[in-house]
């Protein structure tokens, strides 16, 4: 399962890591010192193999005159079956926003700004703006592995509750009623389960159901609405979990 998306939406386009090279940044200021995009992406892929994380796929893209960089990185990492540790990378040099990372098992970066996942880092261009950006880094990625255990317990207890027809109906109908999708997407999540066409959807089970939800939320809300896309998808992680299951959804950490 593909656990990072990045999306052009406004102008951006795919580089490889050798342009990021020859880009520098416009000159410091009193009180904002912009960063240079291949020290952004190198700091975080450092410390990210320091700590025995495998990169095993990468996506980077400019934007603005090459003054906005996003990046995903999909990690080798397992968190349950099919599932694997992805990370965002962000940096700007017309001071549009901060510096950021982000890291979990579901990442969604857009050249639109939308920037989000379970766990998130955000430092500001300042004098000491680097140094502050991996310390960050740091303390998220080393509690990467025990969010790891717990997300993988998540998911495969999801994986392994089976639900029938009736059930999966009540689902739907309850997060109806509850606001979490609105009666156009209602269907469109109905259609998901029904018929689905990934071979991760088609078993009849909790971790399949959420996925259906999710899918349909990524293709409507999630590039126009980020935040409201992920408090949606905290909001479904409580009410698809039976009694038993960790809910790490709702866990989400945010570095500031």
């Amino acid at each position: 399962m593909v656990t990072s998306t990045l999306i052009n939406h406004r102008g951006g386009r795919d580089v490889l890591r050798e342009e990021l090279e020859g880009i520098e940044p416009p000159p410091p200021t009193d009180t904002w010192f912009p960063i240079a995009h291949r020290h952004v992406l190198a700091s975080v892929s450092q410390t990210l193999e320091g700590a025995g994380f495998e990169i095993k796929a990468s996506r980077l893209s400019l934007s603005n005159g090459d003054a906005r960089f996003f990046a995903t990185l999909d990690l080798a990492t397992p968190v349950s079956d099919g599932v694997t540790l992805a990370v965002g990378v962000r940096n700007s040099t017309d001071k549009s926003f901060p510096i950021g990372f982000c890291c979990g098992t579901r990442v969604f970066v857009c050249d639109n700004l939308a920037f989000t996942s379970e766990i998130v880092v955000s430092k500001k261009h300042t004098r000491f703006g680097q140094e502050r950006y991996l310390e960050g880094i740091a303390q998220a990625v080393g509690g990467l592995n025990q969010y790891k255990e717990t997300a993988g317990q998540w998911i495969g207890r999801l994986q392994h509750w089976d639900l029938s027809e009736d059930a999966a109906s009540s689902y739907l109908l309850r997060a109806f009623e509850t606001d979490i999708i609105g009666i156009r997407l209602l269907p469109l999540v109905l259609q998901e389960w029904r018929h689905p066409k990934f071979e991760d959807y088609k078993p009849r089970t909790g971790w399949s159901l959420f996925n259906c939800f999710t899918d349909v939320l990524g293709r409507t809300r999630q590039a126009r609405q980020p935040a409201e896309a992920a408090l949606t998808t905290m909001r479904l992680s409580r009410l698809l979990s039976p009694p038993e299951v960790i809910d790490v959804q709702t866990t989400a950490l945010s570095i500031g």
